[in-house]
């Protein structure tokens, strides 16, 4: 659908964005559905977050999402934020109201728990280990409490960043134990053991980028492995877990869910979540 002057704008705030998927993935569900929308990428440095931000309503803009390394300083810029937002204390899908208020929601941690329900995997009632404890880690903890996990293990390099996310969902969700363990192996095998959900939210996997904690020989069959890491498609951990029969996904799927959670905020429409899905595997295979 050519763009014209009643296409509705909605975009990406980020530093940088040129890596993005978003606008490919976004622009194709608009026109699979024929939707007179664009999505386009708008590359903000810290500095103009503010100035962005406050620009959305006189420009006319529907909505943003907001990436590294906006997600959290975005929030003093905001009127409103949802439940889930202001428990996280991170903001990656900006609303504009019909009265120009700006509302910050998290997609990211529905998107999590709708990439493992299309596996047929629940989060009531697992014990998961987390491996990380940044940003995307956020949205795993506070969903799998949401949901209903029985109990969360943290584990990361930076022991008070762990710490700290620790504290903040215990003190959300009393009825889901939540601790750190040390990144060591008299820890990490025990923990390993007792999970039934692992999820790797560091980018350990990626080309070039380090090694796990845990001892892939660790893992067995009463796990579900999910790995935030989509590209290559297949990490190590992947490998690992389809090696030993082990049921497991790549965070292509969340990274795609998240955006039709944050489709169906703006526009008011049933997001084509599977073909947004088939957009990014096609793109990652490029």
């Amino acid at each position: 659908m050519p763009i014209s002057a009643s296409t509705r704008v909605i975009g990406l705030f980020g530093d940088p964005v040129s890596h993005s998927l978003s606008p490919l993935m976004h622009n194709r569900a608009f026109a699979e559905l024929g939707l007179d929308w664009v999505y386009v990428a708008f590359h903000v440095l810290p500095e103009r977050l503010a100035d962005a931000v406050r620009a959305l309503p006189a420009l006319g803009l529907a909505g943003v999402n907001v990436t590294i390394p906006h997600k959290e300083e975005v929030i003093p810029h905001l009127d409103e934020l949802s439940r889930t937002a202001a428990m996280m204390g991170a903001v990656n899908t900006i609303r504009v109201e019909a009265d120009g208020r700006l509302t910050g929601h998290n997609t990211d941690a529905p998107g999590f728990a709708a990439a493992l329900a299309r596996k047929g995997v629940g989060l009531d009632g697992r014990r998961l280990l987390l491996l990380g404890a940044g940003g995307a880690a956020r949205a795993v903890a506070f969903q799998a409490a949401i949901d209903g996990a029985e109990e969360i293990t943290l584990c990361d390099q930076a022991g008070e960043r762990a710490a700290a996310l620790a504290s903040d969902v215990a003190s959300h969700f009393a009825s889901c134990r939540v601790h750190c363990i040390p990144l060591e192996r008299d820890a990490l095998a025990p923990a390993t053991a007792a999970a039934t959900l692992l999820v790797n939210a560091t980018p350990v996997g990626m080309e070039g980028r380090g090694s796990y904690p845990i001892d892939l020989d660790w893992l067995h069959p009463a796990l579900f492995i999910y790995d935030l890491v989509y590209n290559p498609a297949e990490t190590p951990l992947i490998a690992a877990a389809r090696s030993h029969a082990i049921p497991c996904d790549n965070g292509l799927t969340m990274l795609a869910l998240q955006g039709a959670e944050s489709f169906a905020l703006w526009t008011g429409e049933e997001p084509p979540g599977e073909s947004m899905i088939a957009t990014l595997e096609e793109a990652v295979a490029k």
